[in-house]
């Protein structure tokens, strides 16, 4: 399992200065979400890429998560920010 976790990791993207700009987030936003992520969803299952999912499917899982991953609002909103970059286009 770790293997595939380290696997998905690696083409996970890492948010650029770019991103920040065209969403209007700053780069630290992405790059603490994508942070939470990797440690908070990783930790229980294996990581989807940001494009499996539209930004609405995105905000329905993560807020399902929430509380069995014992975050807060404000994490579950960067990890959205992160993932809503690369996500599958409605």
């Amino acid at each position: 399992m770790l293997l595939c976790l380290v696997g998905c990791v690696s083409v996970l993207y890492i948010p650029t200065s770019n991103d920040a700009v065209s969403q209007n987030i700053p780069l630290e936003t992405l790059t603490k979400g994508r942070d939470l992520y990797v440690k908070n969803c990783g930790s229980c299952h294996n990581l989807y890429l940001p494009a499996r999912f539209t930004k609405t499917e995105w905000t329905r899982i993560t807020q399902v998560m929430k509380d069995r991953a014992k975050i807060t609002t404000l994490e579950v909103q960067q990890i959205n920010q992160y993932l809503g970059v690369k996500a599958k286009k409605e």
